[in-house]
């Protein structure tokens, strides 16, 4: 909920403020709140309020650290490393998101909630150095930032007439809503048709993350301008195929292997995302477009819910690969409507 509202505000902020100092303020409010935690759980006075209020905050931070975040890379690498520079991004995205529930899960066996409360404290202010030591970021256009609903709409509007902005917003509502959802349902095959244990499921989970990261990896190295729109293409069709292999798989190795090539297609889909929409929109839309890309993010939850729905009907193996189908489908169509998307990629005017 907090992306769908904190989207397009923040995209108008970052067209008329400093974006490193947006950026700042995002990490010193997370900075504030891991010290508030850390300090609530080293007195035992932390209960289920402090931990949602701080997740809470966490999803308004994070509308506008990911659209400020992206921009500010569109602002300091060379229009020509856009790609390898979105690309290293997502990688290490893909990286913590893999590797963060296994470290933190060892480090609170080790150092308890305490500790681990007290480790964020200090990456939070690690990374808030690291903020301020960026290069001068342009400051956007003066004057008064776009309401809500001027911002949703003037995105819209420039989207309608992007086709490529467009194709690559109605893309990531498709992947949000019907392919995403899945890992809600890795657990649940893992378990029920794979007879996997707890830890069989958390290398299963894995193999995807290690595919999203290889990807991303390949790309920050070797992607070119030309090829943005077409491995953006490539890779949401992986994605969503892979998602059907997956939930008709009959064995461990097999979904193993369905999951790794899907997280090669999530890393292509991801890197190139961001990349197309900074690369195709004008620089004072810049902000605003990546709010709304963050707005079309927020179909996620909406997806999770449906499939989970259909799983308590019809079994997850099958829901999941009604969902993916229909999203394929979908995928394939909405390619086919913006072609713009299979053609190489424009050279700047």
């Amino acid at each position: 909920v907090p992306t769908i509202f904190g989207g397009p505000v923040c995209g108008a902020l970052a067209e008329r403020l400093n974006r490193k100092h947006m950026y700042a303020i995002g990490v010193s409010v997370m900075l504030l709140v891991s010290v508030a935690l850390a300090v609530l759980a080293w007195t035992g006075s932390l209960q289920l309020w402090h931990v949602a209020t701080g997740a809470v905050l966490s999803g308004i931070v994070w509308s506008m650290e990911h659209t400020v975040r992206r921009t500010v890379a569109r602002d300091v690498v060379p229009p020509g490393a856009v790609g390898n520079a979105i690309s290293l991004d997502t990688s290490s995205q893909n990286a913590t998101r893999m590797l963060g529930p296994l470290i933190g899960g060892a480090l609170m066996a080790v150092i308890g909630l305490q500790g681990a409360y007290a480790l964020g404290v200090l990456f939070y202010g690690v990374s808030l150095l690291l903020v301020l030591t960026l290069a001068a970021v342009p400051a956007g256009s003066p004057g008064r930032a776009p309401s809500f609903l001027s911002g949703l709409w003037s995105g819209l509007l420039h989207a309608a007439e992007n086709r490529l902005v467009g194709g690559v917003l109605i893309v990531t509502i498709v992947m949000n809503l019907l392919g995403f959802p899945y890992l809600s349902m890795v657990p649940v095959i893992g378990r029920d048709t794979l007879g996997l244990s707890p830890t069989g499921v958390g290398a299963l989970m894995a193999a995807e993350g290690v595919g999203a990261v290889l990807g991303g990896l390949l790309l920050a190295i070797v992607v070119k301008r030309r090829h943005y729109t077409r491995i953006f293409a490539f890779g949401s069709v992986l994605f969503m195929a892979m998602m059907i292999a997956f939930a008709n798989t009959a064995t461990s190795f097999t979904a193993a292997g369905a999951l790794l090539a899907a997280g090669l297609g999530l890393g292509c889909f991801a890197a190139m995302q961001s990349t197309i929409l900074l690369t195709a929109c004008a620089p004072a839309m810049r902000g605003r477009v990546m709010g709304m890309l963050v707005v079309t993010i927020g179909a996620g939850p909406f997806g999770v819910l449906i499939l989970g729905a259909l799983a308590e009907r019809i079994g997850a193996n099958t829901a999941l690969s009604i969902t993916s189908g229909i999203g394929l489908f979908t995928l394939i169509a909405s390619l086919i409507l913006w072609r713009e998307l299979l053609a190489p990629m424009p050279e700047p005017a």
